[in-house]
């Protein structure tokens, strides 16, 4: 899980569920076109394919890339140390897309620009979606038979689904729901267009009347059932799911949602058979149902075997969330008591917790509606002058820094219920940050730390992204997203600074940051307060809140507090405020995080830098 930046029409190259791009083109068509390449001017992009989990595939995918500013052939995938793959000789500058196949899998395409610098390289991870046989629907016959013409919208929807391309799917949906409301295929479909997105409210009446049109078709069963799983509602979801487990009993996750759903509602009888299901069909895809099995067995009071249950998912999964709750209930179950319910701190696997009360109340610093900073009085703020001056400067920031680097101590900890700290993971790391604005309307704000390390093999419950580009909610292109007002002239670090109060605008769209989950991605509503220098208009605190709660995902608050420093480059005669340190606070699922990032030693990288820089290695310790 993880939390990222999000930039207007962007989708960000490092990260899981990065937005798709247009069409590609045929490579029938590039290959008939003779277009030399300047191999001294050119860069490269690597693509590292992992599964939904994180892993290397287990057998090699195949890649190909299409030329998206340009018809012109390009290079096979070259296979490079580990689980990377290269596409060399490529003109700097240009956008591409990558198409990534592999058996079992859906088809994935990624949008890539090579940077247009002496290092000249791109990076993407590339995470293949398992497929679940929510496309599987039966094309419509008898009553349900579509019109030639709605069928072949539904067809090119259908297809545009399966290879992610969202954009074009809802196009064609929409004309064939215009010619076919009714019709339990293309409600469907369209239901399908937004679960896979992450947007349940919107799937859920498509996929209710899809359900109530045609009850006999197991995916859409199977594809209510998982929303109704996923929003909470255990009953609706038993509901769809025992007629889809009827009609086709092969499928091992509606037997994982039911052991889930009947474990919710305390039917422990219900909730063994289905989680022993699951276990017997699923395999090693299944494993995390050695949890449910075990609380029910618990549930039904069957010790020994729900100890050997517990035992079983702790050796599989030994970083999980509910492991330390798991070794403290196992000495329990030993003894002789009326009750085996497990302890609320262990949550079924993909299943919303209950349990939510704070540590205490000073584990994170307070709201910022809460807050009172100081306000300087007599002080006439004008608020166009502020957010014009601080838009100039975020703008400046875009232009002035394609890409910097720094050492970053990273640090998180656990704030426990009994108010105790666990023992701090901490890491250093070598990071980088590039920001790309290769158009009037894209801006591209990655981050890499060290070659290899993703968001998904960071210390600790929760990996943040994002800190960097915050600020840009002061850019042209983001301001009119949020409602700004000026609170008045504070002061910090003994600078005075104007206090500017911001908020997500509900009739705009949400485009800053999101949260990625095993439940889809959600975008944060922010609210926040910026203290922007009087003499410089740089922004050089900020702080932001949640504007409201997620309950779909138990997100009940996130908080950032970035505190921003003015560095020189001498070499490039340049200055720029950039994050110092980065305190992040979450409160998610029952658990109380706290993530810390230092940076220092700052490097930039310009388009008339002379080092050529590649990924950066690992940092080592030291005690200077």
């Amino acid at each position: 899980m993880k939390t990222r930046l999000l930039i207007p029409f962007v989708g960000t190259l490092l990260l899981v569920g990065a937005a798709r791009s247009a069409n590609a083109r045929q490579l029938t068509d590039l290959a008939a076109r003779n277009v030399a390449v300047d191999i001294s001017h050119s860069g490269n992009i690597a693509v590292y394919v992992r599964t939904e989990d994180g892993e290397p595939l287990s057998s090699p995918p195949n890649l190909t890339l299409f030329a998206i500013s340009r018809f012109m052939p390009t290079p096979k995938a070259q296979k490079g140390d580990g689980d990377v793959w290269i596409f060399p000789n490529l003109l700097i500058g240009d956008i591409y897309e990558v198409q990534v196949q592999a058996p079992g899998y859906h088809t994935e395409l990624r949008a890539v620009t090579v940077p247009d610098s002496v290092s000249a390289s791109a990076s993407i991870i590339v995470f293949m979606r398992n497929p679940s046989d929510e496309l599987a629907f039966h094309p419509p016959s008898g009553q349900f038979v579509l019109a030639p013409e709605a069928e072949k919208e539904a067809q090119k929807g259908s297809a545009d689904l399966d290879s992610g391309k969202i954009a074009s799917a809802q196009k064609h949906l929409k004309k064939a729901l215009e010619m076919a409301p009714g019709n339990p295929y293309v409600n469907y479909l369209m239901g399908m267009r937004y679960l896979l997105n992450g947007e349940l409210p919107a799937a859920k009446p498509y996929l209710e009347k899809s359900v109530s049109t045609d009850p006999r078709q197991v995916s859409a069963l199977v594809a209510l059932g998982s929303l109704r799983f996923r929003q909470g509602d255990y009953a609706g979801a038993i509901q769809v799911l025992t007629p889809a487990e009827r009609l086709d009993g092969s499928k091992w996750r509606v037997h994982s949602m039911l052991a889930g759903s009947y474990l919710k509602q305390k039917d422990f009888l219900d909730a063994r058979e289905q989680a022993e299901k699951a276990l017997a069909q699923g395999g090693g895809q299944a494993q995390r149902d050695q949890l449910v099995l075990g609380e029910a067995l618990a549930g039904l009071g069957r010790v020994d075997e729900a100890i050997h249950a517990l035992e079983a998912f702790m050796k599989q999964f030994p970083r999980d969330s509910s492991d330390p709750a798991i070794r403290a209930w196992i000495p329990d179950l030993k003894k002789p008591q009326p009750s085996m319910l497990p302890p609320a701190a262990i949550e079924i696997p993909s299943a919303p917790t209950l349990v939510d009360l704070p540590p205490k109340e000073n584990w994170a610093p307070p709201d910022i509606d809460a807050q009172k900073p100081l306000i300087i009085s007599g002080a006439s703020c004008s608020l166009p002058k502020v957010l014009n001056a601080a838009a100039k400067n975020a703008a400046q920031l875009v232009t002035d820094l394609e890409k910097f680097s720094s050492t970053e101590e990273y640090q998180t900890v656990e704030i426990k219920q009994n108010e105790s700290l666990e023992t701090p993971a901490s890491r250093k790391f070598n990071y980088m940050v590039f920001i790309e604005h290769p158009s009037a309307q894209i801006i591209q704000v990655n981050e890499f730390r060290d070659q290899g390390v993703t968001a998904k093999e960071m210390p600790g419950e929760l990996a943040d992204m994002g800190a960097p580009g915050l600020v840009l909610a002061f850019h042209p292109l983001l301001q009119d997203d949020f409602t700004w007002s000026c609170e008045g002239l504070s002061e910090w670090r003994d600078e005075p600074a104007w206090l500017v109060r911001f908020e997500q605008r509900p009739d705009r769209p949400n485009r800053l940051l999101e949260f990625e989950s095993p439940m889809g991605a959600y975008p944060l509503p922010l609210k926040g307060l910026a203290w922007v220098s009087e003499n410089s208009g740089q922004v050089i605190h900020m702080e932001t809140d949640l504007a409201k709660p997620i309950p779909e995902i138990k997100l009940q608050r996130e908080h950032f507090v970035i505190d921003y420093k003015s560095i020189a480059f001498p070499k490039t005669k340049v200055t720029l405020w950039l994050p110092e340190s980065v305190d992040v606070y979450f409160q998610y699922r029952g658990h109380y995080l706290h993530h810390y990032h230092h940076f220092s030693n700052f490097k930039l990288f310009s388009t008339s830098a002379t080092q050529k820089i590649g990924q950066p290695k690992e940092a080592k310790n030291d005690n200077h």
